[in-house]
């Protein structure tokens, strides 16, 4: 009985042990891999998985496909997303336009952010293959912790972006570092004051694989319809 005591006694230690070489790390660790990973970056092929919670209803409305990313140069990623479940759709991100093919209703909607540049260049600089540099220069940083997502030891940290312009569209963001790839595997957008969030996980990454212009390309059928939504 004394053992099990000691045991009892002992365990918040051992545990406290266990967790420490984690909680050690600091946001300069993280954008060391970051930069590490950023010096050869180019492509990006993963699986995704994309959540938006809308807090007035506590609901989750969940996407799961496959995401194809190029960075071209700094500031400009041209991407492309196929969303396969639960309803099939395709999003294409490049030169500031946005369109999204939705093949039930034979449509393309598409978004001119051309006007709205600098806060989609900001917006990638949360993705992929920007440096510790870029992201410093456009938002305050702090370090929250060790944390392993999906299986990945990662290192999170939050960010809130230093224009004003870009906190009326995105009040903070958080991003998960891979240890091993120094890419993100995790991204949080909180986009409003109300508790409002976009998470995407990323998982089965393969950086830099063989991609070419019309990977990256939107392709649908000629029978279907374009709508222009916004400039």
């Amino acid at each position: 009985m004394r053992f099990v005591y000691r045991s009892v006694k002992l365990l918040p230690v051992v545990c406290l042990l266990a967790v420490w070489p984690l909680s050690a790390q600091s946001v300069d660790e993280v954008f060391a891999r970051l930069d590490k990973s950023a010096q050869g970056f180019k492509t990006l092929g993963a699986d995704i998985k994309q959540t938006a919670h809308t807090a007035i209803v506590n609901d989750d409305s969940t996407e799961n496909g496959t995401i194809r990313l190029k960075r071209v140069k700094v500031g400009e990623t041209h991407i492309l997303v196929d969303f396969t479940r639960p309803d099939p759709k395709t999003v294409s991100i490049a030169a500031g336009e946005v369109r999204v093919y939705i093949p039930k209703a034979k449509t393309v909607q598409v978004y001119d952010l051309r006007s709205k540049r600098s806060i989609l260049e900001q917006g990638m600089l949360l993705g992929f293959g920007a440096t510790s540099a870029e992201i410093k220069a456009a938002y305050a940083v702090s370090y929250v912790g060790q944390e392993s997502i999906a299986g990945q030891p990662s290192g999170h940290i939050r960010l809130v972006p230093k224009s004003k312009e870009v906190l009326q569209t995105l009040k903070s963001a958080e991003l998960w570092i891979s240890d091993t790839q120094g890419v993100p595997v995790q991204q949080k957008f909180i986009t409003s004051g109300n508790g409002d969030y976009t998470l995407i996980q990323y998982t089965n990454l393969k950086i830099n694989p063989s991609l070419g212009d019309k990977d990256l390309k939107l392709s649908v059928p000629k029978d279907v319809q374009t709508q222009q939504i916004g400039k």
